[in-house]
């Protein structure tokens, strides 16, 4: 089985991208399963940068048709006016271990060819603002059950690396996979933890370079000089791509950043 994994989306144009070329992505690498973060994937709110993203009803429609499988999310899950509606769908996710009352799900479990996969979306209190207060995440884990023979995935959404490398180690030979999300910034090392949990500290960012995270480098100016963050805009540079590609077809399972020839 092949599994790609998309970081977070960010914005309307990165949608479109990604759209247009998965369909010849998942032919021409043969995927299997296609798991893509989308909690920033459209504007909702461009004055406040704290609650201005999500993921709207025509996004999940524009991303399962082009051949996204599960859609997981984070922090700006809840922004879009119709996140409640859009969360009745069984494969868009939001981060488990968060306060039960927000609406929303945080793992699904679906067949992929002979196989049963399951996908968990965790989140930490560094990432995590103050509407949706995080129980501790490898505790929320141990919570869960699983089906015996599936392969289970994990998107953490965290703000440190050592967060996100310390729950690899903890679920290291429990699951598949620990993808870490929520930072933009694809970090170097993909590895095979020491029992064979595949790992990446943060997939990176599908958006827009030449800014901070994906907009604007000037929106953070006044934060600098001690002001606050509010208004921001996109940036403008050429498409970022941040995936990996985690491949259980042969005897040792192997994970390793997606780089088509075509981006």
């Amino acid at each position: 089985m092949k599994v790609l994994f998309f970081g977070d989306i960010v914005g309307a144009t990165a949608v479109r991208h990604l759209a247009e070329r998965i369909p010849r992505w998942r032919r021409e690498y043969e995927i299997d399963l296609v798991v893509a973060n989308a909690e920033n994937a459209a504007v909702s709110d461009p004055d406040d940068i704290n609650r201005g993203f999500g993921t709207p009803a025509r996004v999940v429609e524009t991303l399962f048709e082009a051949g996204v499988d599960v859609l997981t999310g984070g922090n700006h899950s809840w922004d879009a006016p119709d996140a409640a509606l859009v969360f009745e769908h069984p494969r868009v996710l939001r981060p488990h271990n968060v306060e039960r009352s927000l609406p929303g799900h945080g793992t699904v479990r679906l067949a992929v060819g002979l196989r049963h996969v399951t996908v968990v979306n965790l989140i930490t209190r560094s990432a995590a603002l103050p509407h949706a207060i995080a129980r501790a995440p490898l505790s929320a884990f141990d919570e869960l059950t699983f089906e015996p023979g599936d392969l289970i995935l994990v998107d953490f959404h965290a703000e440190r690396q050592l967060e996100k490398r310390a729950l690899g180690h903890a679920l290291d030979g429990r699951v598949a996979a620990v993808i870490g999300t929520h930072t933009h910034e694809p970090t170097l090392l993909t590895e095979r933890l020491p029992k064979g949990t595949l790992f990446v500290a943060d997939a990176g960012m599908n958006g827009p370079s030449g800014g901070v995270l994906g907009m604007a480098a000037e929106d953070f100016y006044d934060q600098l000089r001690g002001g606050a963050l509010g208004a921001f805009t996109l940036a403008t540079g050429p498409f970022q791509l941040g995936a990996v590609l985690l491949d259980f077809s042969g005897r040792r399972a192997e994970i390793r950043r997606f780089a088509p020839v075509q981006v």
